[in-house]
């Protein structure tokens, strides 16, 4: 397996939880998310993506730097005046920790992948309601 591959088995194997008021809501790329789109519906948004400062370039980094790193991303979130909730990404397997991270919620496509660039990172996932959630590649 290429890494890249390897990169792509680690995404597909993850859970991606949407840390809600209520019930957390859990989010698997390719599956469709009937609570995911009400809640999209109720706030009056189309689209979303999950996107997270940590381990950047996806290498393990140590968990202060990825507090950091969060801290800083979520900080120009709300300076960018941005709806989002906060999340996990939760991997299926215990070789790699969870990862804070956000649901950003109305956003475009390429304005997520702009964010996954400057915070470092491989790829998002991201969806318009109604549609199954999609991994795509920042490079």
């Amino acid at each position: 397996m290429t890494a890249r591959q390897v990169l792509e088995r680690a995404y597909l194997e993850t859970t991606y939880r949407v840390l809600c008021a209520t019930d957390p809501i859990d989010i698997r790329i390719g599956v469709p998310n009937a609570a995911l789109d009400a809640m999209l519906q109720a706030r009056g948004v189309r689209s979303w993506a999950f996107v997270s400062a940590s381990n950047p370039r996806s290498q393990m980094t140590p968990d202060e730097d990825n507090a950091r790193r969060h801290g800083e991303m979520t900080r120009a979130l709300h300076a960018e005046r941005r709806l989002f909730v906060d999340a996990l990404g939760v991997p299926d397997h215990a070789d790699w920790t969870p990862e804070r991270s956000v649901l950003i919620l109305g956003i475009e496509q390429s304005e997520a992948l702009a964010l996954a660039r400057r915070w470092q990172q491989s790829a998002i996932v991201y969806a318009r309601r109604g549609e199954l959630p999609e991994l795509v590649w920042a490079d």
